[in-house]
């Protein structure tokens, strides 16, 4: 997608882009919350003026449901403006807040103005809403489902994005499970292979991804091996793959967060995994190849926090943090935090790259 950064902010870029379909965008980056096209910029001093100038609103019917997302900058100030404009064209606006998800299904009788203020003030209209459903198709839809042990198809989707290379490169996830990530892969490019050490799972994997190429016409390859993951040399050649992209074992699924004494011994057992792992993946991954792993922080009963040495296992086997938003004026560090509030593990997503 070609594009030009012009206004870098924390939540967001504002840029200058060619025609682009935002609906299928939004769809493919997974993580971006809205796509908003910009109306206008102006100073402080003409915001009023442009706003009542600004064809906001393109319905007949005298009744609108909005909501305004503002960054950097006072949504009182907006709220007020429109809020007069609106009275001017006698419509019975009612102004709501509105979650993303719950905004991608009403977009389209309803308004969403976001305002940045970056030097200017810069107003655009929402033209397109992360949708969590959208995902469900590719979720429910498929052969096989195991909800206790994968990832969301949404996750899986970010994972990939985060490896930063490009269509057509070869993707491996060597603990494949059921092929969620593998088929987020597929479906953006990859040709793609897995590992997995169950032979019922390699076969739901199997299914999972021929019901994704039939699915959606994708000529996209994959081959999925019967296999430990600490023995990639076993199954794999020298420099094979141009990314590995894996939620590995995580633990023992918990009901209730663990004692520190629950904690250390579950991250004891997995720092064991994890080292075999990196020393056999920096032998099938390409000198310029990208790893992107999660890996599990457990929060204790006392509310100490515990995980993987990642440290120790960079320094051990050669690796370093790829954070591609480094030179960005965004200030976004790596591991990324993912957590939800049902969940008993929270999930720290590192992006690694061969020193």
């Amino acid at each position: 997608m070609g594009f030009k950064p012009l206004i870098w902010f924390r939540e967001g870029v504002i840029a200058r882009v060619e025609t682009i379909d935002a609906s299928e965008v939004i769809n493919e980056l997974a993580g971006t919350v809205k796509i908003a096209k910009v109306l206008f910029r102006c100073k402080a001093e003409e915001l009023k003026r442009k706003l009542a100038q600004e064809e906001l609103y393109e319905s007949s019917s005298n009744k609108l449901i909005y909501s305004i997302s503002t960054y950097n900058t006072n949504e009182a100030e907006i709220r007020g403006t429109l809020k007069k404009i609106f009275k001017d064209y006698r419509l019975k606006a009612v102004r709501k807040r509105l979650a993303p998800h719950t905004l991608a299904k009403r977009l389209h009788n309803c308004l969403d103005i976001i305002a940045v203020k970056e030097q200017k003030y810069w107003i655009g209209k929402t033209i397109a809403c992360s949708d969590p459903y959208k995902f469900k198709e590719r979720d429910e839809c498929r052969p096989f489902k195991e909800p206790e042990i994968m990832s969301s198809i949404r996750i899986a989707r970010i994972l990939v994005n985060l490896s930063c290379v490009r269509p057509k490169a070869t993707m491996l996830d060597p603990f494949c499970g059921i092929g969620t990530i593998l088929q987020e892969a597929m479906l953006s490019g990859f040709n793609v292979k897995g590992l997995e050490i169950s032979e019922a799972r390699v076969r739901k994997s199997i299914a999972n991804l021929e019901w994704v190429k039939k699915k959606y016409g994708i000529k996209q390859s994959f081959e999925i091996k019967k296999g430990d993951a600490t023995k990639l040399s076993k199954y794999f050649g020298r420099e094979s793959f141009d990314a590995i992209v894996t939620e590995p074992e995580l633990g023992p699924l918990l009901k209730s967060l663990p004692t520190e004494k629950e904690a250390k011994y579950i991250c004891n057992k997995l720092q064991t995994l994890y080292e075999k792992f990196f020393n056999e993946a920096r032998f099938v991954l390409k000198e310029n190849g990208k790893i992107v792993i999660v890996i599990p922080q457990f929060r204790t009963k006392s509310s100490r926090v515990f995980t993987i040495d990642m440290n120790k296992i960079m320094k051990k086997h050669g690796f370093r943090i790829f954070n591609a938003t480094e030179a960005l004026p965004i200030g976004v560090s790596v591991p990324f935090l993912y957590k939800e509030e049902w969940h008993k593990i929270e999930r720290l997503i590192y992006v690694l790259e061969p020193l």
